[in-house]
């Protein structure tokens, strides 16, 4: 990787990587512009500082929480305390810290939850799946591309989904693969053999881009059966 880029790249310069010298995007796509470099760290950077508010925020709405405070009220600030994290998992830099205390703070509010459902069986039980659900997603934002396709403006557009796909490792590929339905695996499957042979029209062998299609392949055949 050159070093023209950042060694944590936010969300924005990240996507710029994925496409610099990679023939599975449009040329001009592959292209290091400075311009387009800086325009991506800047947008990282006022994304950083809208973290640092609605995080510091949250902060407060939880010192200020009391024990009689209803469930309703105390699950929909942890809500808000996990997109806060899946934010974070997108942002430049090392942001260990802030997701450490994040995590801190959703024990300290599903500990309140669960002394208040103590006794509901049917409460106990949708608490319990809540629980396996977040563990597992907040397991799915340890890969950067699952970051990015889940974010609501994600910086992958549709047309640049396959090639992204394509260019990712084993494990970003089969974790962020599970993120679509059956259709949209076919579709991915489809758009991935096409491009791939039209390379091979003008003379380019992408073999790890080959490998990437077969392990889509393979984990549609599994989520089929």
């Amino acid at each position: 990787m050159s070093l023209i880029f950042s060694s944590h790249p936010g969300i924005k310069e990240r996507h710029l990587i994925r496409q610099y010298k990679n023939p599975l995007f449009p040329e001009e796509q592959q292209e290091f512009s400075e311009q387009r470099l800086l325009g991506a760290r800047y947008m990282d950077e006022q994304e950083q500082d809208d973290f640092i508010a609605i995080f510091q925020g949250l902060i407060e709405e939880v010192t200020l929480l009391n024990a009689s405070e209803g469930s309703e009220k105390m699950l929909d600030l942890k809500s808000r305390l996990d997109q806060c994290y899946e934010q974070c998992c997108g942002l430049a830099g090392d942001n260990d810290a802030e997701k450490q205390a994040i995590t801190k703070l959703v024990g300290i509010i599903m500990s309140a939850v669960w002394k208040s459902a103590k006794g509901d069986a049917e409460a106990e039980i949708n608490l319990q799946e809540e629980e396996l659900a977040r563990t597992t997603h907040y397991r799915l934002l340890q890969f950067p591309l699952v970051v990015d396709l889940l974010r609501p403006q994600s910086p992958i557009v549709e047309d640049e989904l396959v090639p992204t796909l394509l260019s990712e490792s084993e494990d970003s590929v089969t974790a962020a693969f599970y993120l679509f339905d059956t259709q949209q695996q076919q579709s991915l499957c489809q758009q991935s053999v096409t491009l791939l042979d039209q390379k091979l029209q003008q003379q380019q062998d992408l073999p790890d881009a080959w490998k990437r299609l077969k392990l889509m392949q393979n984990l549609l055949q599994e989520s089929s059966n």
